[in-house]
């Protein structure tokens, strides 16, 4: 007899209603959990991109905050420094960005200046920028490591001579020698009495990290022409040392830290930058090489100035053209750099990459107000 098996229900496989059934709910959950993931990421991206933007605005802001609040520090009696003046005098030359405008202020201080505040200012001397002109800003402070050293002697101090006073010893302490001794390319500003002289060190000599005595040259023919020593000119460093008295540590000298920020779009046009350009750079070095860049896809940098001219003390002066006449924002007097007071600085940027769901850029901006305490505040028992 056969023994014939009836299959059981639950041997059988799944019907077509179960499999689509099934097929659905995976479908649902996995695009769930891609749905999810693809929020993570973009909320990863985004956190990234804006963290990214605001990081580089924060240090951009923090360095500029930084080197303002020394503007003036250890400068003469009215923060201001002589340069070479006078008949054939040449143009001092400033530091400025890549293709900056053909603007003298922009690229010199002017002609026949006889002294550079501790602030010059620069409106629109920077690159434009989506259709906006930018600003520059350089500043002079004195370096606290090298500060008020005495001149042992220059190589002419005969007033009666022809040959010009073309380099200077000063005996420079171990705790400066041997971190930051004087080296070519540093600004020096020599002092006797009130008068003063800035001056470009085109060779100087070594100094051990004991200490001693260092020879710095200041030839002329340096970049920003400061080396300048025809008998018919002011403010030189050649005039100085043969002003009486000539004696020996009758002159002192610091080190001047010249400070530039400007915004280059020349070394990635797609991602423009801050840059802060110290003294001149490198004269071998093209333009846009000789700053450091300090941060990346900043797009716009403005500065405005508060004024104290003791009658209407302007605020938020932009310093154009139009404000150094009698019918700007100081009228009825002309604006003055030697006037500032606070540094209004306007800072914005954006990611470094497109977000991929917008296409389009973050975007963000700082705005801080920097109070120039050697320039607002006055040591009265100095």
């Amino acid at each position: 007899m056969r023994n014939t098996e009836h299959p059981r229900a639950d041997d059988a496989g799944f019907s077509l209603v179960e499999l689509l059934v099934a097929m659905v709910l995976v479908l649902i959950i996995m695009g769930a959990t891609m749905t999810a993931l693809s929020n993570a990421y973009r909320s990863t991206e985004s956190a990234k991109a804006i963290t990214g933007l605001n990081n580089n605005l924060r240090i951009g802001i923090d360095l500029i905050v930084r080197d303002l609040i020394q503007v003036g520090q250890g400068l003469p009696t009215g923060r201001l420094v002589q340069v070479p003046n006078g008949t054939l005098a040449l143009q001092i030359q400033r530091p400025h960005p890549q293709g900056s405008p053909p603007s003298s202020t922009c690229t010199a201080w002017p002609a026949g200046t006889t002294v550079i505040p501790a602030v010059t200012v620069g409106p629109g001397c920077g690159p434009v920028i989506n259709g906006v002109a930018t600003d520059m800003v350089t500043t002079l402070a004195v370096d606290s490591v090298l500060d008020g050293f005495l001149v042992q002697s220059f190589n002419e101090t005969n007033p009666a001579t022809t040959t010009p006073a073309t380099a200077a010893t000063v005996a420079i302490p171990a705790a400066s020698a041997g971190g930051s001794p004087v080296r070519v390319g540093d600004l020096m500003m020599f002092t006797k009495g009130s008068a003063s002289a800035l001056a470009y060190v085109t060779a100087a000599t070594a100094v051990t990290a004991a200490g001693g005595n260092q020879t710095f040259t200041f030839a002329a023919g340096d970049p920003m022409n400061l080396n300048q020593s025809a008998a018919a000119l002011n403010g030189t460093v050649d005039d100085l040392a043969t002003t009486a008295p000539t004696t020996a540590n009758s002159s002192s000298v610091s080190r001047i830290r010249m400070i530039s920020y400007y915004l280059d779009n020349t070394l990635d046009p797609t991602t423009p930058r801050l840059m802060r350009h110290m003294n001149w750079g490198d004269p071998a070095a093209a333009v846009n090489h000789r700053g450091l860049t300090v941060a990346f896809a900043i797009d716009n940098l403005q500065f405005t100035y508060d004024m104290l001219d003791g009658v209407t003390n302007p605020s938020n002066v932009r310093m154009e053209a139009a404000d150094l006449t009698a019918a700007g924002a100081c009228s009825p007097n002309p604006c003055s750099p030697n006037q500032i007071r606070k540094v209004n600085v306007f800072l914005s940027g954006r990611s470094t990459q497109t977000y991929s769901v917008t296409k389009r850029f973050f975007r963000n901006a700082l705005n801080t107000q920097v109070s120039l305490r050697s320039l607002a505040l006055v040591d009265r028992y100095k």
